[in-house]
């Protein structure tokens, strides 16, 4: 279903060719479906994406009240760990027959091990994929992405706005920010089509390894697999790698909804466990904070503030310790940021060779993104 989306949407003048386009860039930045991108954007509402696979697919659609207040005998119906697994929420029954929202009507497995666990007949409704996930927090206590919460939390105001009013705003190249042979801040600029960062569908998500003892990861096999990457998180793992080899910290966060978001990072040779937990705000003063304004590198000891001793604790490092932090920048914007730690001297020294490492990652991302596009067309 998710693959055709575009293009049936596309068929019934429901979408503009540019409004596709946007929204698929929308959702390879940040791994979103993409009906959930065309509602975020405004291009469509989460009613009129209802009722068209409502009509496309032959399943009736539930509306926000549907999901707004379940009984708990009902909820109990069907165990946490399933309804996470597949992404569903019962929403009534009678007698045995079970009324199941579900992002995706046409995944036969999940209706049938629902179908097997509780004894139910299973009778399918369609919802957005946002609704499914504020729904899953809510009423299961599963910790979901905070953009799709707060995309459903913005939704409701807008139901009534029509998504023909919506202006696409286009950027003509990417910039990416490198350090030139005489030491000056360059903007490297790259096509448009080439932004962001891309899952590409259903593939599972490698975790990285311990690096220590493991033999010298070189430049070369590190561009290898960034050429060879099946999703996103496949790209930061090498990434990742190759940092806990060289340095004694090394991670990633994304910039989003106002907060630099943990992503992925290594101390010692070791993940950084709870690395993914750590939000912090861009309201408040942070290194983060900074390069996420000024669009330019951080490097050297970090000024006491709560929100920079929150980032030194996550990453295992004392006060004191230098510090770079490295922008991803794409469409103008910082997505992303490096942070690494050594000593001075060092972070200096391969300040330039860090600048080509994001350089070489963003267009790891790049390749995703376009095979994304021809997926999702």
């Amino acid at each position: 279903m998710a693959i055709k989306l575009g293009e049936m949407l596309l068929k019934e003048k429901l979408i503009t060719p540019e409004q596709l386009d946007e929204a698929l860039k929308l959702q390879v930045i940040f791994g979103i479906k993409l009906g959930s991108s065309l509602i975020e954007l405004g291009y469509i509402t989460d009613e009129q994406l209802c009722k068209f696979l409502s009509s496309k697919l032959g399943v009736p659609f539930a509306g926000p009240r549907a999901l707004s207040s379940v009984p708990h005998d009902v909820l109990s119906l069907v165990p946490v760990d399933l309804a996470e697994k597949y992404r569903v929420i019962p929403i009534k029954v009678d007698g045995k027959k079970l009324a199941l929202a579900m992002s995706d009507p046409t995944d036969f497995k999940a209706i049938d091990e629902v179908s097997f666990v509780t004894g139910c007949v299973v009778h399918t409704y369609i919802v957005p994929d946002v609704r499914i996930t504020s729904a899953l927090s809510r009423l299961y206590h599963i910790r979901g992405d905070i953009r799709y919460i707060r995309i459903e939390a913005e939704v409701a105001s807008k139901r009534r706005i029509s998504p023909k009013n919506a202006q696409i705003h286009k950027a003509e190249t990417i910039e990416i920010p490198m350090i030139g042979e005489s030491g000056e801040l360059l903007n490297i600029e790259i096509p448009l089509e080439f932004e962001g960062f891309a899952n590409l569908p259903d593939q599972p998500e490698d975790d990285y390894t311990n690096v220590g003892g493991m033999e010298r990861y070189s430049v070369d096999q590190l561009s290898l697999d960034f050429a060879s990457a099946k999703n996103r998180d496949q790209v930061a793992n090498v990434f990742i790698k190759y940092l806990g080899q060289e340095f004694n910290v090394g991670a990633l966060f994304i910039f989003r909804n106002n907060a630099a978001a943990g992503w992925k990072g290594v101390s010692s040779g070791n993940r950084i466990e709870a690395l993914d937990k750590l939000s912090i705000m861009l309201s408040k003063p942070s290194v983060l904070r900074d390069v996420y304004e000024t669009q330019r590198f951080a490097i050297g000891t970090l000024i006491q503030t709560p929100e920079n001793a929150q980032l030194l604790k996550a990453l295992t490092v004392s006060t004191g310790t230098p510090i770079l932090v490295l922008p991803v920048v794409m469409l103008k914007k910082v997505v992303a940021a490096v942070v690494v730690s050594a000593e001075m001297e060092a972070l200096g020294k391969r300040l330039q060779e860090l600048q080509k490492l994001v350089y070489k990652a963003s267009l790891a991302f790049e390749m995703l993104i376009i095979k994304n596009k021809i997926l999702m067309t």
